[in-house]
């Protein structure tokens, strides 16, 4: 089963047409906004403030590092798409049907799709490294590792809910595009937190603490209550989700 779900990724251009779209985005983001920055005067001091989520002078100014922080976490979100569409086919052609280890069927996919995510993660850090000069440490290495761990579970509790590819699209999409806006995707991190309201509403994506975590890291600013918040973030949604797809797997999810 492993070499098989292997070769389908394999064979599938989506999935490396996505891990090269953050350095893609953050390229025109950053060029598109950049001269925004040096028009607002920012200060690290309003880091631990309630009403601001980042707020930063220095490199970090800089639209290309909040960008691409943002853009790969979000791309990163995607394989949720991809995860779902991935066991819903195996549904659809009732490959599902005659599988026998369900619950291993399901981590073999879980797995496949995690393994690409850090390959995503590598290759994008260093095109940062390389294109734009950021740099990234470990701390902040593990904030990124985290966010694939509830994209993918929810793509995969998804596509063994649904009974219509449509509906697994459209559905996961918005969850997803909610989550990318919400987290900074498409508009400046420091701009959304500026705006009255989105500084309360930018909490309801998960990416906005990942992009916190990793904003402080990067300005050598402790993270404090911060890293629980985020792994209370990651364990409430993720134990819901796979006690979800248990049921599924106990109960069938034939089509």
């Amino acid at each position: 089963m492993l070499k098989k779900e292997i070769k389908g990724i394999i064979k599938n251009p989506i999935y490396f047409v996505i891990m090269f779209l953050p350095l893609l985005f953050t390229f025109i983001m950053s060029e598109g906004t950049k001269g925004y920055l040096s028009q607002y005067g920012q200060n690290t001091m309003a880091v631990n403030t309630a009403k601001k989520i980042i707020m930063y002078d220095g490199m970090l100014l800089n639209s290309k590092i909040q960008f691409g922080v943002s853009e790969l976490g979000f791309m990163l979100m995607m394989y949720a798409v991809l995860a779902g569409l991935s066991i819903f086919e195996e549904r659809r052609l009732h490959v599902w049907d005659r599988v026998v280890g369900k619950g291993k069927f399901v981590l073999i996919k879980f797995f496949t799709h995690y393994v690409f995510s850090l390959i995503m993660i590598a290759l994008n850090a260093t095109g940062y490294g390389i294109l734009f000069d950021i740099s990234f440490s470990v701390k902040s290495a593990c904030v990124f590792f985290s966010i694939p761990v509830i994209s993918i579970i929810l793509g995969l509790s998804v596509g063994l809910l649904v009974s219509n590819r449509a509906m697994l699209s459209n559905t996961v999409l918005m969850i997803v595009m909610m989550m990318g806006y919400f987290g900074g995707a498409l508009s400046l991190t420091s701009v959304l937190s500026n705006t009255k309201c989105m500084n309360v509403l930018m909490y309801i994506s998960p990416l906005t603490m990942a992009n916190r975590l990793i904003f402080k890291d990067l300005i050598h600013v402790n993270w404090g209550n911060d890293l629980w918040i985020w792994i209370s973030m990651l364990l409430i949604p993720v134990s819901i989700l796979i006690s979800i797809m248990g049921r599924r797997v106990k109960n069938g999810a034939s089509i």
